[in-house]
This record gives structure tokens, sequence and C-alpha cells, in this order.
């Protein structure tokens, strides 16, 4: 499965480069009723993939829900332990290949879908099928092909400083969308993540082949690059992500 060499090393330096913004906030609140309302019944047992700092974790553990989480950069697994809550095991490890074998109502993969090809995507998309409980719910957030077409070549900071900076890039030939990151002062030493875009009918037919099936499509957020701020909620065509909602279809 999928061995991208970029991947740790992004999300470590990533996460060095907002080591300011990494504490729980009212956000991380607000997604974890997101979370809630989008799953649209009660249920107790999460996991989430590609959990990142733990705070949406915590913030679902905070609502009594039982998480269990994993997260490939153990820097990143370390802070989430810090923080965390008794309802919360953070794990170290690739979902690819790490061994869980008990179900879940919920399986989350919340901002970071597409790494490696599309039978990548397949292979994660039957491990997602497999730790959903018969009647479970899982919530995956995919990257949209028209607005990262559109943001191709757009620059930005990402702190108040103005120390980091990043700049967003699309293949178009693999349909990818790239995320370059580095530091001001040492532009040659910058870290890419490259994730793969899906249109809706693309992500349909490959949780079709994995055993699941879309219920919904939620359309997530976009920036206003006039306005220069974030609109929390897109059309569809305008989203930089958008959340699909899946079930076991067999």
């Amino acid at each position: 499965m999928a061995k991208e060499n970029w991947v740790k090393p992004f999300y470590e330096n990533q996460f060095h480069m907002m080591k300011g913004l990494q504490g729980f906030s009212e956000r991380d609140e607000q997604a974890a009723k997101e979370i809630f309302n989008q799953i649209g019944k009660d249920f107790s047992t999460v996991l989430e993939i590609g959990s990142g700092n733990g705070n949406l974790a915590l913030g679902l553990a905070e609502f009594n829900k039982v998480v269990k989480t994993v997260e490939l950069v153990p820097e990143l697994v370390e802070f989430a332990k810090q923080n965390s809550h008794p309802n919360v095991t953070s794990l170290c490890g690739s979902f690819y290949n790490i061994d869980l074998p008990q179900t879940f109502d919920a399986v989350l993969y919340i901002d970071g879908f597409g790494i490696g090809e599309d039978p990548d995507q397949l292979y994660l998309l039957k491990r997602i099928r497999e730790w959903l409980t018969e009647d479970g719910i899982g919530l995956i957030d995919i990257y949209n092909p028209p607005y990262w077409q559109k943001a191709d070549g757009k620059q930005m900071y990402i702190d108040p400083e103005a120390n980091v900076c990043r700049r967003y890039g699309y293949i178009h030939e693999t349909n990818q969308m790239t995320d370059t990151w580095w530091y001001k002062d040492t532009p040659e030493e910058s870290f890419t993540q490259v994730l793969a875009c899906y249109h809706v009918d693309e992500i349909k037919s490959l949780c079709d082949l994995a055993g699941l099936k879309v219920v919904e499509v939620i359309p997530g957020g976009a920036m206003d690059r006039d306005e220069k701020r974030f609109i929390p909620k897109a059309s569809l065509s305008e989203c930089l992500s958008y959340r699909i909602k899946v079930a076991r279809s067999s």
C-alpha cells in the first residue's frame, strides 16, 4: 500500500510550524458537534484515523464518546496524550497496516484522505468498512477538484507573524492537489503534501467497490480570495472539500 515518502516529514514539520495554534479551541468543540449532527443518530464508539493533534477526539470525548485514534507521527500522538481525556486511546501507527480487531459505531477521516493512488484509497475504504459496525457510519473528507484547480499557484502566510508561507498547486494529469509549506527565511527547505482529488461520482465508484454506499454528500467551506476570509459553508461546486457519509452496503 501507499509508501509516500513525503507523508511523515510533512506532518511532522506542519506540527512544528503551527505549534502556537495547536491548543483545543471553540472551533474544535464546534467540529465535534458537527460530527454529531452529520452522523444523525446515537453512537458510543469512534475510530478516528489520521487524527493529528487529537483535538477532535478530545471534543468528542467531552460528550462521553469512547474514542480510539490512529496517527502516524509520534510527536502528534504524544501531544494528543498530554492533552487527552480518559475516554481517548491514542495509537501511533499507519492506518494501512495497524491491527484493530474491534468495530466502531463511527469511523472518521477528517481532512487528509487521498494519499497515494486509487488502489490505496480503495484499500483504505475497505478497511473502513471492516471497522464499521453493521449499522455504523463513516465520515470522510474528500478534496474537490474544481476548487483546487482554481487555487493552483495561490500563496499565503499561515501565522500572524508571517513567518510561515504556504502555496497551493494542482497536478492536472493525476488530479492531485499539492500543498507546500516553508519558513520565509529558508524557502529552499520546503515540505509538500500531495493528495488525490475526486469528483462525487468518482468517490462513489470507489466506495461501491469497497462495499460502502454514500448516503449523503456534505459540502464544506471555501476561501474567499477577494475578501481574504474563510467561508464555512460553500456550494458543492465551490467548496475546497466535501464530506461523504458512508455505510456498509452489504
